[in-house]
């Protein structure tokens, strides 16, 4: 049967296209082989499940499993959910984010004393209005003296700040006492030592309050080892 040239023509457009199609996806498959392959092979990496917040012991909640290419994981990143359960936080991380080791405590360290760096102190007050930002939340500590018993710099009239961009490092539950009905829960905050000696010394003779501040006011973290 003889074919008419419109139908040959037609034909060989197709094969045309066919052969052209076939190169085009042969070179994207040999191209991400080559890139595969420059990446190294993948790796199990563990990565943060939800926000992770100063002071938070990671739990099998808090955690999960991910596949990186070897050249895409920093030496640093940990690779086994038992090198991340039990420990402390003490560099927050997002969700999403791969831990490292420079994130959490060391293993021998646990609860408050695992995110007090050397030179800083945790100190614990109870705000009076009973204000108490959440854990991770960067704060003033704001004393009110009275004028007529402590003589202060600055206007009489204004409360001074005793420790400036502190930390929260733990929550106090809220809690009661006697009849009264007052709240004595507090917060922990991470400060310098001689800001603890200031806050010390405004417990006894202030009333002290706290005012939540942007995070970029806390003092820069110690960089990862």
């Amino acid at each position: 049967m003889r074919r008419s040239p419109r139908v040959l023509l037609a034909w060989f457009a197709a094969v045309v296209v066919a052969l052209t199609t076939a190169r085009v996806v042969g070179g994207d498959l040999a191209t991400l082989h080559r890139r595969a392959a420059s990446l190294g092979p993948q790796q199990t990496v563990i990565v943060a499940a939800r926000d992770l917040a100063l002071g938070q012991t990671i739990t099998s909640r808090d955690i999960t499993r991910e596949s990186r290419y070897r050249s895409q994981t920093p030496r640093a990143a940990i690779r086994s959910a038992a090198g991340a359960l039990g420990r402390v936080v003490i560099v927050p991380v997002l969700r999403g984010g791969m831990l490292f080791a420079g994130h959490l405590a060391l293993a021998e360290r646990t609860g408050l004393d695992a995110v007090v760096p050397l030179g800083k102190r945790a100190v614990h007050i109870t705000p009076k209005d009973g204000f108490r930002p959440p854990r991770g939340s960067v704060v003033d500590v704001l004393a009110a003296f009275d004028p007529s018993v402590v003589a202060v710099d600055g206007p009489a009239d204004a409360a001074v700040v005793v420790a400036s961009g502190a930390r929260i490092l733990a929550v106090d539950d809220a809690s009661t006492s006697g009849d009264s009905d007052v709240a004595y829960a507090g917060v922990t905050v991470l400060v310098t030592e001689t800001e603890a000696r200031a806050i010390a010394f405004a417990a006894a003779t202030a009333d002290l309050t706290l005012a939540v501040t942007p995070p970029e006011s806390a003092c820069c973290p110690e960089p990862d080892s």
